[in-house]
């Protein structure tokens, strides 16, 4: 038995030495790519671009960037290996950059390319930049050496105020992919300085091309259309020069789909809640007052929405919301794949929101 009991202790011993990963490398042999840029350029084919922090502390530059032309990314991906004296990995690749123009001519074969990779992560971030992604990288950040690291970051505090929408390479796909919506990128904006960037506007994209831009205001309206509002503000005007902000704790949306003589009628019931944050005005927060509160808000959100709702029937004729989901698993006979999007601008959309206000603040 004893001699039973050492030989089992001199496998699972032994294991210990197997388990190891026959490719490790160490960290200084490596560029670690945090943000890859894609641009169109000449004879049809596309300058990708990669940025990678410099490990050396000694190094005199703060980031190693590599650009190189080719007709795929995964082509350029290996020219940009030849030029580099590093093993180059993706494991860390953080932001995904789409030039304008690259995102306007088609995006899925990027995706597709992302996608595939093992070492890229399905995670990374995705969004669409004004003007060319190169220069965009190219841009050096007062607080950060890596402009990847700044624009991601801007990216999460844009999602957490439900500015811009939360987009994955993952998430992009599956949406380009499934039948009654279209998906959407946050959009960054050039700033007043060199070397500033906003992200509070939202890329449009039938299929896989852009088609348009969403304002601020748009994009904060269709995230509450989305469902996808999570910890935002909302102000609104009382009267002349008296304002009050709402801050988002959640809310609710119920989607109802009718059919009557053949037109689709679409019922989305919006429910927000939220905690006041600021008031102008010295009135009294009596329960009439927070009732008018809720109303003015609710009103004002009804208006942002169906503006929205608007341009995306008549100007884009694109369902960016997704009602089509709702007509395909409740009307599967009335559903049309091929031609949703003119079944979307053929709909009628009513709105309703209600806002509840279920904290005052301190001083009452």
């Amino acid at each position: 038995m004893a001699k039973k009991f050492n030989i089992i202790l001199l496998l699972i011993f032994t294991t210990f030495f197997l388990t190891s990963c026959w490719d490790a490398r160490p960290i200084d042999q490596l560029y670690l790519v945090f943000g890859i840029g894609i641009d169109t350029s000449e004879n049809d084919q596309y300058l990708v671009t990669i940025v990678a922090p410099t490990i050396d502390p000694q190094a005199e530059a703060k980031k190693i960037e590599i650009s190189s032309v080719s007709n795929s990314l995964r082509n350029a991906q290996d020219n940009i290996q030849n030029k580099a004296f590093r093993r180059i990995t993706f494991n860390n690749t953080k932001l995904f950059v789409l030039g304008e123009d690259a995102a306007k001519e088609g995006i899925a074969k990027h995706i597709d390319t992302i996608i595939r990779d093992p070492e890229c992560r399905g995670t990374s971030r995705i969004l669409v930049t004004e003007g060319r992604a190169v220069d965009l990288l190219n841009v050096e950040p007062e607080f950060t050496s890596l402009v990847s690291l700044y624009i991601y970051e801007l990216l999460e505090q844009s999602f957490f105020t439900s500015t811009v929408p939360f987009t994955t390479s993952r998430q992009f796909y599956n949406e380009y992919l499934t039948s009654g919506i279209e998906p959407i990128l946050p959009y960054v904006k050039k700033g007043n300085r060199e070397d500033e960037y906003i992200i509070n506007s939202t890329a449009l994209f039938k299929g896989d091309k852009m088609i348009g831009v969403l304002t601020h205001d748009e994009s904060i309206a269709l995230s509450i259309l989305r469902s996808s509002i999570s910890d935002g503000f909302l102000t609104a005007k009382i009267e002349d020069g008296e304002y009050f902000t709402l801050r988002s704790t959640g809310g609710k949306n119920k989607i109802k789909i009718d059919i009557k003589e053949d037109k689709i009628i679409i019922t989305h019931e919006i429910n927000i809640k939220g905690n006041i944050t600021e008031l102008t005005c010295q009135r009294s927060l009596d329960e009439d007052f927070i009732k008018e509160l809720e109303g003015i808000l609710a009103f004002q959100i009804k208006t942002m929405c169906e503006k929205v709702i608007n341009k995306l029937q008549n100007k884009y004729i694109v369902d960016s919301v997704g009602y089509g989901r709702y007509v395909k698993a409740y009307h599967p006979n009335i559903f049309d794949k091929k031609n949703w999007n003119k079944q979307f601008s053929d709909a009628e959309i009513k709105i309703t929101v209600k806002v509840d206000i279920i904290s005052l603040g301190t001083i009452k």
